[in-house]
């Protein structure tokens, strides 16, 4: 991939990252004002202080995480939903998203293990899905 491509994929990330977020911004905005905001978070397993983080981490998260159990081979319709909820919320926070895109994209070296914040998690999946291959 040239230098150029690599600009153009940041760029799109960047302007899908402030539309995401701009958009969340106004649903929750839309909720406030129709009364449903508690109702919603209590139904999403979430407090109103894990909005400002949950604005800052959305965009892109699910996707990565969706890719990361794909790759792994996690089914995650074998998991709990409350498992599935708090991985996607761990990866919505997680501060090292480009770590996370590169090892997606096969240039990063190392481990997933080393900075996935959902390691445990996956680990413990995978031991449950497939016993016969321990990670």
């Amino acid at each position: 991939m040239t230098t150029l491509q690599n600009l153009q994929q940041t760029l799109h990330r960047f302007v899908e990252t402030l539309r995401r977020r701009r958009q969340l911004r106004r649903e929750l905005v839309q909720l406030e004002a129709m009364g449903s905001l508690d109702a919603v978070l209590a139904d999403a397993g979430l407090m109103r202080s894990q909005i400002a983080p949950l604005i800052a981490g959305c965009a892109g998260s699910r996707e990565l995480l969706d890719q990361m159990v794909t790759r792994l081979g996690v089914d995650t319709r074998q998991l709990p939903v409350e498992t599935v909820r708090d991985m996607t919320w761990a990866c919505t926070t997680c501060a090292d998203k480009r770590k996370c895109r590169d090892w997606l994209a096969g240039t990063e070296e190392k481990e997933y293990r080393t900075f996935c914040p959902n390691a445990a998690e996956l680990d413990h999946a995978l031991s449950k899905q497939r016993p016969s291959l321990q990670a």
